[in-house]
């Protein structure tokens, strides 16, 4: 892995740590009515209900901050797809393969770059661009299964596909939470 592949893996870490470590406090009862209430209304409700939940260092209960929480909750999944992706690449030999686990690595990256982006721009309330880089993500998403096809021809590996459904997933609760915002 080079420098700037190593640097990203470990900045990632630190901030998933970080987040992983504000899962420490309790969640209030009222807090967590209201984000079920909001949750059962989006396409993937337990998907939903788990990664704001999850998310305890949230300030308040309310769209702009539960849709944040769906964002870093896809950031961190389109990481770890761009890891497994990038270790089958290190780890293949085959050519067609190796282009497939090229492409899909790529695009896993900017995926994670473009939701840091909305995260950012959901910081600073720009809800729309925000939710532009949500849908860009997505689609990288997209380009990433369609490089096995195109170029391989074979199943998504299931580490990777479980990363990969996952972020997709996310993307169709912040659907219906960037909604709400506009």
């Amino acid at each position: 892995m080079d420098i700037k592949g190593t640097t990203f893996t470990i900045v990632t870490q630190i901030f998933l740590l970080v987040f992983l470590l504000s899962a420490s406090k309790p969640v209030k009862a009222d807090d967590k009515t209201f984000v079920r209430k909001l949750c059962d209304q989006t396409l993937e409700p337990d998907v939903c209900l788990n990664c704001i939940l999850s998310d305890t260092g949230r300030e308040s209960s309310n769209v702009s901050n539960m849709t944040y929480s769906i964002l870093f909750c896809m950031y961190s999944q389109t990481t770890y797809a761009h890891q497994c992706a990038d270790h089958l690449y290190q780890n293949t030999a085959a050519v067609r393969l190796k282009t497939t686990y090229r492409v899909c690595r790529d695009t896993m990256l900017s995926a994670s770059n473009t939701l840091w982006d909305g995260l950012t721009k959901m910081e600073v309330s720009d809800y729309k661009n925000a939710h532009v880089s949500a849908r860009m993500a997505h689609l990288d998403l997209l380009r990433c299964v369609f490089a096995f096809m195109k170029y391989a021809n074979v199943p998504v590996p299931a580490e990777l596909l479980s990363y990969m459904v996952q972020t997709k997933r996310l993307f169709d609760a912040a659907q219906f939470m960037f909604l709400l915002l506009d």
